[in-house]
């Protein structure tokens, strides 16, 4: 069994992160040794562990379909921007188990409207909200709404991403 805390202490190169990413892909073993460290270790750690998870199950859809709930269950207490980024993220590629949708839509809608939280996770944030709107539509008005209010405090790229989901919120 690889010792991925050893390894991502120092930041892997492309060509490290794409072996480590063929060694999670080839070994379940590995795919939750890496959750572990994404989930209750300290960064740089933390981030680089769910970057190779994030990069693990985009090349390999629904490695992490059975550890959605522990994701899930394991926001609110996470305080590194980087490994939010990455599970949001990985989420975004799911269908989210009914039992965590209510949790996650809260933590989403908290981080879109929260100043202290990186415009790369409002970005993953907005797309689950989206998502979720499609199946719940009676939240189509708060997230254009939050949209709209943020749009003037975020980049560019927020402001593109958004107005794209509004256009498309008007069209349900």
């Amino acid at each position: 069994m690889m010792d991925f805390r050893s390894l991502l202490l120092d930041f892997p190169s492309g060509a490290a992160k794409d072996l480590y990413i063929q060694k999670v892909i080839g070994t379940e073993g590995q795919f939750v040794s890496l959750l572990e460290l994404s989930l209750a270790d300290k960064d740089p750690v933390a981030w680089r562990a769910a970057w190779i998870l994030d990069g693990a199950d985009e090349l390999n859809p629904g490695l992490a379909g059975e550890y959605l709930e522990k994701i899930i269950g394991a926001l609110p207490n996470m305080e590194s921007k980087g490994t939010l980024r990455s599970l949001l993220r990985m989420l975004c590629r799911y269908d989210i188990p009914e039992e965590s949708q209510g949790l996650l839509i809260d933590l989403c809608f908290g981080y879109l409207s929260s100043e202290l939280i990186p415009v790369a996770v409002k970005a993953h944030a907005m797309q689950i909200l989206y998502q979720h709107v499609l199946i719940y539509p009676e939240l189509k008005e708060e997230l254009v709404t939050i949209l709209k209010d943020q749009i003037d405090n975020n980049s560019v790229g927020f402001l593109s991403r958004a107005r794209r989901l509004i256009k498309q919120m008007e069209k349900l």
